[in-house]
């Protein structure tokens, strides 16, 4: 199969998945697919990949594959160019660059950052009016990337935008990062599953999907309230950075909003109450328009700009 548009491979690594596809920014996602990790070492993530670049060799073929974009959970060193950072659900993945998940032989440029960053530029690409983006994620923890004239920004080390570890409760719940009061130690998914554990009386609250902790929620004032108190506390963190970035956009993405944890319209209207009068309505919050595909967009995205 021949293609007129150069191809671009994304992937995007989450918690309990790898999602892929394939396209470019001009036709955009041409294929979209998720694989569940089932093996939770480096050897079943490299399975993975594997496997997806013969679907795709068969498929389209690698010579018209011009280039591979990676999102990863996890930041980014720019010096090293190596993951820092430990993500709970994927232990083994740190101090490592993300290009050893691509086989030996396949002579094809990688790329790779973290995955909210990606899921922002991803976004930026559907919000053409939009030159200044805030993007966040809302999953097993809390995400954030900013895109400013169609670039990331990651600061001098690669360390930008840690939304979700600056301080919303002093002296408040434990945070995965070992420090107390985090945004994400309230508002991911994660973190609303530990606060339902310490109430006693779900034992297996750590092992909850989504949907559990909202049907459990239901029948549960104080449940409830952890979710009311996650969304208020995102809200509140979204005008700290809103008046410090001046984003057009803010976009919502991640496990946690395509699942309805958390309203973005009422997130806005939060947003609009917090913000000085000179600032109400100048930035706006938004669900995100690619969903649990805008990750997998901003990492081909970042291959072909990077390649352009």
């Amino acid at each position: 199969m021949s293609s007129v548009q150069p191809l671009y491979l994304g992937f995007d690594i989450g918690a309990s998945s790898v999602k892929w596809g394939y396209g470019n920014c001009k036709q955009g996602l041409l294929s979209f697919a998720s694989i569940a990790i089932l093996q939770r070492d480096l050897a079943g993530l490299r399975a993975i990949f594997h496997n997806v670049i013969e679907q795709v060799d068969k498929s389209v073929g690698l010579y018209n594959i011009h280039g591979i974009g990676i999102g990863t959970p996890g930041t980014i060193d720019l010096a090293s160019g190596k993951i820092q950072g430990v993500n709970p659900h994927l232990a083994f993945w740190s101090d490592l660059s993300p290009t050893i998940l691509i086989p030996t032989g396949i002579n094809k440029p990688v790329f790779y950052d973290n995955d909210a960053n990606l899921m922002c530029l991803g976004e930026s690409t559907l919000w053409e009016a939009a030159d200044h983006i805030l993007g966040i994620t809302v999953g097993s923890g809390i995400g954030s990337g900013f895109v400013s004239g169609k670039k990331v920004y990651r600061g001098a080390h690669g360390y930008a935008l840690e939304l979700g570890h600056i301080t919303m409760v002093e002296s408040g719940v434990m945070c995965n990062c070992g420090r107390a009061g985090c945004l994400e130690a309230y508002s991911s998914v994660d973190g609303i599953k530990r606060r339902a554990l310490s109430l006693g009386r779900y034992p297996d609250a750590i092992g909850w999907n989504l949907q559990d902790i909202l049907n459990n929620a239901l029948h549960d004032s104080e449940l409830e309230g952890f979710i009311a108190e996650g969304e208020r506390l995102l809200a509140m963190a979204l005008m700290h950075a809103t008046m410090i970035l001046d984003p057009q956009l803010i976009i919502l993405g991640g496990g946690g909003m395509d699942g309805g944890l958390y309203d973005a319209q009422r997130i806005d209207q939060m947003l609009q109450n917090a913000l000085p009068k000179v600032n109400k309505g100048q930035t706006r919050v938004q669900r995100a328009k690619a969903g649990n595909r805008a990750g997998v967009l901003g990492a081909l995205t970042l291959a072909e700009r990077n390649l352009s």
